[in-house]
């Protein structure tokens, strides 16, 4: 009875990464960004989102030197040509304005408005 119990937890709790990484991908910033208020180093990190709440949804974003920061975003779903990052400079400042995935686009609503 203890070999099944504890199979049936080794089961479960390998499955749990599985499930995890619905909701996760890897991204290359290619420069420092700007995400609101908060400066994010050049490199990589790994976002990760909740569940969407129509069209909202919080982007975690944890960078290489673990740095993390929680953001709101609106997420447009559907099938993209390609995964990355799209940012735009503004007076000598790059600022984060989305990151597109396989299966959606996620539009960072901390974004200053005359970039977007």
């Amino acid at each position: 009875m203890k070999r099944i119990l504890g199979l049936g937890l080794f089961l479960a709790l390998s499955y749990l990464p599985l499930l995890a990484a619905k909701n996760s991908e890897t991204f290359l910033l290619p420069s420092e960004v700007r995400v609101g208020d908060t400066t994010l180093p050049e490199g990589h990190c790994n976002v990760t989102w909740t569940d969407a709440s129509g069209s909202q949804v919080q982007l975690t974003i944890k960078t290489e030197d673990k740095k993390t920061i929680t953001i709101p975003a609106r997420v447009i779903e559907g099938k993209q040509v390609g995964g990355g990052v799209e940012t735009a400079v503004s007076n000598g400042v790059t600022y984060l304005l989305a990151f597109q995935t396989a299966n959606a686009t996620f539009i960072i609503q901390d974004a200053p408005k005359d970039l977007k």
